[in-house]
């Protein structure tokens, strides 16, 4: 008996390698897909060795947790421009040294700008909106710290990927009475000190709040299956397993499962919701979403849709979609020198 149990799995196991094979052959752009998701040659990073100005390490923002720090790095040039950098990781993993967020710094304070890299608290420390209160929170600190450190804070650029890409949008398309009642460390409540930012540069975010069921949806209508889709999360799913949750990570980071909420209730957890509410052809605003078009992880569609709905909301010229042929979910591709010289020429153009 055990025999055949033995034999009849290893004949499941066959025919699924079978269709898998029979599959990749005809969808070509799926195993290209494939391909350049696990082939993604590494960029230089030697951020150690910068010398060219001044580090502000492990810099409180707020008294309400520890997680709650940045690390603040303002070149020797005179009033320099603002770049905040908020890591990704699935609102589970990471922190603010994450390998993205040193690639962004490593470049952008070569070139001038002060970068401050925000530490903030993941979901299984405190459910949503913890993590966007953070952000808005540290902009507000850096905002009127400005002086004190010697950098321009007028106009502010935010820059985000993945779950970071979630959060920078979120914090630029919600309003000064949204997300801000968390008071940064030396705050004067009798003087407002504002949130805004002017630029959201937000690298393949997941812009929407959903099950696994849901994307693998979004993923299959573009010829992903959802096996591949499984595989690419693996990393996720043990994470997830290590916290006990069986649901989606969107719903770890909330704290509710979707089949609870209504659609109304659901979208409130989306950037969607805050630019219909919140843009208009006057909004002080542009804002950049790239994407590669080898992603497993989150749709590249989320940013296409989101880019259709900026540009409705405040007008043609105001949000890029750009997407990296061959460049997987975090691909190294997006932050070559050659990608972050044409960000920066992006970021200085609007700031």
């Amino acid at each position: 008996m055990k025999g055949r149990k033995t034999v009849k799995k290893r004949y499941v196991v066959l025919v699924v390698l079978v269709i898998l094979a029979v599959v990749l052959l005809v969808n070509h752009n799926l195993v290209r897909m494939i391909f350049y998701s696990n082939w993604d040659p590494e960029l230089p990073l030697n951020v150690s060795e910068w010398a060219g100005g001044t580090e502000y390490l492990n810099v409180r923002y707020c008294d309400v947790s520890d997680s709650d720090y940045l690390n603040l790095y303002v070149p020797d040039v005179e009033h320099p421009p603002l770049l905040v950098i908020v890591h990704g990781g699935g609102f589970v993993t990471n922190d603010c040294e994450s390998r993205q967020a040193q690639l962004m710094y490593q470049y952008f304070r070569d070139h001038g700008f002060a970068c401050a890299t925000v530490n903030y608290r993941l979901a299984q420390e405190a459910k949503f909106p913890a993590a966007i209160e953070d952000v808005k929170c540290a902009v507000r600190y850096l905002r009127a710290n400005a002086e004190r450190y010697g950098y321009n804070a007028d106009r502010i650029a935010i820059f985000g990927e993945s779950a970071g890409g979630y959060l920078a949008m979120m914090a630029g398309v919600t309003s000064d009475e949204e997300f801000t009642t968390l008071p940064f460390i030396g705050e004067n409540v009798d003087e407002h000190v504002s949130a805004k930012v002017s630029i959201i540069l937000n690298y393949y975010g997941a812009m929407k709040m959903e099950t696994a069921a849901e994307r693998k949806a979004e993923f299959k209508a573009i010829g992903v299956p959802g096996l591949i889709v499984d595989g690419a999360a693996l990393w996720l799913t043990d994470v997830m397993k290590k916290l006990s949750f069986d649901g989606s990570i969107e719903e770890f980071f909330i704290g509710r499962s979707f089949s609870d909420l209504g659609e109304s209730e659901r979208e409130l957890y989306e950037p969607a919701a805050y630019i219909r509410k919140n843009l208009t052809p006057a909004s002080d605003l542009y804002v950049v979403n790239w994407h590669g078009d080898a992603d497993l992880t989150v749709p590249l569609t989320q940013s296409e849709n989101i880019h259709v709905l900026l540009t409705e909301k405040m007008g043609e010229n105001r949000s890029q979609f750009r997407i990296f042929h061959n460049a997987k979910h975090a691909g190294e591709k997006m932050y070559s020198n050659d990608s972050l010289s044409e960000l920066e020429k992006i970021v200085r153009e609007h700031l």
